[in-house]
């Protein structure tokens, strides 16, 4: 029997099936029954979760986060710090980091892309939502927030908003209506950069940021 006998019968079995489509999961109701926590318990877990997988939390607040930023970045030795347009319209918050770093202002156009690869030591990101089951910050990547600032620079720096923290990817993608509209990229970040070779062992940074600080502004 020649091989293309072979695969033609394969394949003729398999037109003759009477095959029809499995149905649809029903992910709601899968979901209904997961753990349903209040906003505080939440906001623990997911900082739990960033602490256990090498993420570095600090907990600040709205009118603190300025000076606990800028306390973050010279005790870290930053001294040149990329950011988006929406850090930039924050501009309390940049007059206070100016005066510890330099910032790079970084568009979608990539025009910075050489110096964002061979001056630059950190990015700064504000998040768009948290995952508290998975210690997940969601980066909603668009011009006010370029993807290459979570990915570039060495260190990535992101302010989570605590008031958007959900038990799940799936609570999230729900409330928000997702499958109606996303921008290009949407980034979810667990840990800082981590790959594994055949050896089964754990390398941090080899293709991204080899820290991950997390800023958890918490206003009750």
């Amino acid at each position: 029997m020649s091989q293309m006998t072979a695969r033609d019968k394969i394949l003729g079995r398999l037109r003759a099936a009477d095959c029809k489509p499995l149905p649809m999961p029903d992910a709601a109701a899968f979901y209904a029954q997961r753990l349903h926590e209040d906003l505080p318990t939440r906001v623990e877990r997911l900082a739990l979760n960033l602490s256990n997988a090498m993420a570095e939390v600090h907990r600040t607040t709205t009118a603190e986060l300025p000076a606990a930023l800028a306390r973050v970045i010279r005790d870290k030795s930053l001294p040149t710090v990329a950011v988006g347009p929406e850090v930039l319209a924050r501009q309390s918050l940049c007059d206070q980091l100016q005066n510890v770093c330099a910032l790079l202002p970084v568009t979608t156009a990539h025009t910075e892309t050489p110096a964002l690869f061979n001056q630059v030591d950190a990015g700064l990101t504000l998040s768009h939502a948290a995952i508290a089951e998975t210690g997940t910050v969601v980066l909603w990547c668009d011009a006010q927030s370029p993807r290459l600032l979570s990915l570039v620079p060495p260190v990535h720096i992101v302010v989570v908003d605590t008031r958007r923290t959900f038990d799940t990817l799936f609570a999230l993608m729900h409330q928000e209506d997702w499958c109606n509209g996303l921008p290009t990229n949407v980034v979810l970040v667990s840990s800082p950069s981590k790959t594994a070779d055949i050896q089964q062992t754990l390398a941090y940074g080899a293709h991204g940021p080899k820290q991950l600080i997390v800023m958890l502004v918490e206003d009750r």
